[in-house]
């Protein structure tokens, strides 16, 4: 109040001050054209001249807007920032490709502060400024890219920038907070599982897998590590789920394998992670079922070996079924090592020796030198001592050539 009356106090003295001008010398202003000539005083003249002008401008505002020219030129305008909005942006990438951060980053600020929509120059200038580990001004451009109203785009972005700044748990909070608002987003999902996977926390996995895995993944890099990652949670459930309790563990191994796709069901290496959890809870009977179908449709290394390990209450017949696929695989070291421990299993001792004996003659293996040795030590066969030589020789074999006493 007292601002709006010192101002209008001003303005009268002011006012006063000029009239008292005007009045001690008018000044003198003649306009002549042909036999017409007008006199007036100066000041009378100058506020003429400037009423004049303001309607000449009045006139042609409204004569350019009569004629379109006024949306004419701000479409000339707009469409000029534009055109230095996409040769900023593209000179941007084609610097940020080549590793220079400082001026990509320059101009996709500059193509986004001129384009009308800035959000994927924003998003590509965050990228830059992170490259360039200017953190700070990475974060600035994110905010103003939300400003855009994209929030799920800037959040992915915001957390792919955090990977590279290596901070692993903040990126996989910041998903976990967008995997809430936008459940059925599988970029978030995929995300996630990878950063997941690197962090090792199986138990959110656990969770997370299941939702992604309705639809197929579209490229070779995700589906190693969707395999790869359901791998590590079977893993998980089976050396952490109710160690006390063998059947509780074994009845979330089913469950979690019954929610995967059947696409993943039968990849042979997740059946014969799947087998090996089952066998090392106690469910070896289901785990030799399961193996029997899979090996006589498709022969799997690692669901031999796994075979072999299992301990099923009729191993005659698990020796017998082993045996036949001898026929198509004569010459597979691991299907050797797996007939040896079924033999084990039906004390046919000397057939167990002969069949770890051709594993070893095909392939030297460390586990296959380990089970002859402990069977020819049992049977008191003084070649026990022998193949604990062969087998340590294997390994100094590996060793460099250093000089020796």
């Amino acid at each position: 109040m007292k601002r709006w009356f010192f101002l209008t106090l001003l303005l009268a003295v002011l006012g006063g001050l000029l009239g008292l001008v005007v009045l001690r010398d008018p000044g003198y202003v003649l306009l002549s054209w042909q036999q017409t000539s007008v006199e007036m005083g100066l000041w009378l003249g100058g506020l003429i001249w400037l009423l004049s002008l303001a309607a000449a401008m009045v006139a042609i505002d409204l004569l350019f807007k009569l004629l379109g020219f006024n949306s004419w030129w701000a479409s000339f305008m707009n469409a000029r920032r534009q055109r230095r909005s996409q040769q900023s942006f593209e000179s941007g990438i084609i610097r940020l490709e080549r590793g220079d951060w400082r001026r990509a980053e320059r101009q996709l600020f500059n193509a986004a502060r001129l384009s009308t929509h800035p959000l994927p120059a924003y998003l590509a200038a965050a990228r830059a400024a992170a490259q360039g580990q200017a953190w700070e001004r990475a974060e600035n451009y994110l905010v103003l890219a939300d400003e855009q109203g994209n929030r799920l785009a800037v959040g992915l972005a915001r957390a792919r920038l955090q990977l590279v700044a290596g901070r692993w748990e903040q990126a996989a909070v910041l998903l976990g907070q967008l995997q809430e608002k936008h459940p059925r987003e599988d970029a978030v999902r995929r995300l996630r599982v990878e950063v997941l996977a690197r962090l090792q926390r199986w138990a959110d996995l656990a969770d997370v897998l299941p939702q992604l895995q309705k639809s197929g993944p579209d490229d070779e890099a995700f589906s190693r590590l969707e395999k790869r990652a359901n791998r590590e949670v079977l893993g998980w459930v089976g050396q952490t789920a109710g160690r006390a309790d063998k059947a509780y563990t074994v009845r979330r191994l089913q469950a979690y394998w019954q929610a995967l796709p059947k696409r993943l069901q039968a990849d042979e290496d997740l059946q014969a992670a799947y087998a090996a959890e089952l066998v090392h809870c106690g469910a070896d009977d289901e785990a030799e079922a399961l193996l029997a179908v899979t090996l006589d449709k498709q022969w799997s290394n690692a669901g031999a070996e796994v075979y072999g390990r299992a301990r099923s209450t009729r191993p005659d017949q698990a020796l017998m079924r082993a045996e036949g696929w001898r026929e198509a695989h004569p010459n597979n070291p691991v299907l050797m090592l797996a007939l040896g421990r079924l033999c084990l299993q039906n004390r046919r001792w000397l057939d167990a020796r002969a069949y770890f004996e051709s594993a070893l003659a095909l392939h030297k293996t460390p586990e296959a030198y380990a089970e002859l040795i402990r069977l020819l030590s049992q049977m008191d066969d003084r070649a026990a001592q022998r193949y604990v030589v062969e087998s340590l020789s294997q390994l100094s074999a590996r060793l460099p050539d250093l000089p020796l006493p």
